[in-house]
């Protein structure tokens, strides 16, 4: 499957997640990593009726909290729980990613960076760093990736998980902006490890999970 984003800022991720699952947004809905609690403010507009619940470890979250250090809510306290671009930045990723499906009654959508993507091939090969998140900076950062993985190592690891504890991915694929799906969505579709830039799951609580 291919989420092609209306456009290529913050703002069209969340527009294309939120339009590629229309069904699912119905209640209360955890926004794992709010940061500006800009999701909040596109699925007021999709889905009027939708509690949403920003959480981060700094203001202006709704609820400021580590994840590492768990969240502070009940088992299956939320019926949709979002971590976009959220899991890379813990040290802790496996333990991160059960605690996003431990408070999910429901659903959990999910996305991570495909760091094999054509773009850091090309920085590697020219010396070039691959973002402001990796590297070895003077002085210390105040966040940065913990991790680099692939798109198909993404797929393989939010599969594997998700069956643990009761989860089923019901969709996932590719997240891309409106200029690449427009010039080479074929290629992003055939070989999605060099052409998408990020990985995305929905993931969906069978029965009464483990």
């Amino acid at each position: 499957m291919m989420v092609e984003c209306p456009q290529g800022d913050e703002i069209g991720k969340f527009r294309g997640i939120i339009g590629a699952f229309p069904h699912i947004w119905g209640d209360r809905v955890l926004d794992i990593g709010c940061r500006s609690r800009n999701l909040g403010v596109v699925l007021k507009q999709a889905q009027p009726n939708a509690l949403y619940c920003g959480l981060d470890l700094y203001p202006p979250a709704d609820i400021v909290a580590n994840l590492e250090k768990g969240l502070p809510f009940k088992d299956k306290s939320f019926d949709v729980v979002v971590a976009l671009d959220v899991l890379e930045h813990t040290d802790d990723i496996h333990a991160s990613f059960l605690e996003c499906c431990r408070v999910a009654a429901r659903f959990v959508a999910i996305t991570l960076p495909n760091a094999y993507e054509l773009r850091g091939r090309l920085k590697f090969l020219m010396g070039m760093p691959l973002s402001g998140k990796y590297g070895l900076p003077i002085n210390p950062p105040s966040d940065r990736h913990r991790w680099l993985f692939s798109w198909k190592e993404a797929k393989s690891f939010v599969h594997a998980l998700s069956a643990r504890v009761g989860f089923k991915v019901v969709a996932d694929g590719c997240l891309i902006g409106p200029r690449r799906a427009r010039l080479m969505g074929w290629l992003v579709k055939r070989f999605p490890n060099l052409f998408s830039p990020s990985y995305f799951a929905l993931l969906e609580r069978q029965g009464d999970g483990k």
